[in-house]
């Protein structure tokens, strides 16, 4: 049983990695969706596909091997215009080393670095 499909989505990415795998399945939501299209953006996969399976969709992701951590933060943490700078410290290692994925009041999710002057959620990290 699953209860929380971020969660496993990045331990199975992670997983996969370090075994050396160059291609997963996992379960589809719109949030997975987003999530995946940023680490395709900042190349750290090569993309996804989308697999039908009994009308229920599951996404078939290429990876990359250059991912050295890939974490869910809970509880999430919520933070004003310019509260993100303590959640930077504390997940990433370094200034200018990885992102924090960031779920934003106009719903989108967006990277740490592309924050204008908004609060938002902070969902994970990778570096």
């Amino acid at each position: 049983m699953r209860h929380d499909l971020l969660a496993d989505v990045f331990s199975a990415i992670k997983n996969a990695e370090m075994v050396g795998k160059k291609k997963i399945i996992v379960g589809s939501s719109n949030l997975v969706k987003n999530i995946l299209n940023i680490l395709k953006e900042k190349d750290y996969i090569e993309g996804y596909e989308v697999l039908m399976k009994n009308n229920y969709q599951e996404l078939v992701v290429k990876l990359k091997t250059k991912i050295n951590e890939l974490k869910i933060v809970k509880p999430r943490h919520s933070f004003k215009k310019d509260g993100i700078s303590k959640f930077k410290t504390r997940y990433l290692p370094g200034e200018g080393v990885g992102f924090l994925f960031v779920s934003t009041p106009k719903n989108k999710v967006i990277t740490d670095r592309e924050l204008d002057n908004e609060g938002g959620i902070v969902i994970g990290y990778i570096y």
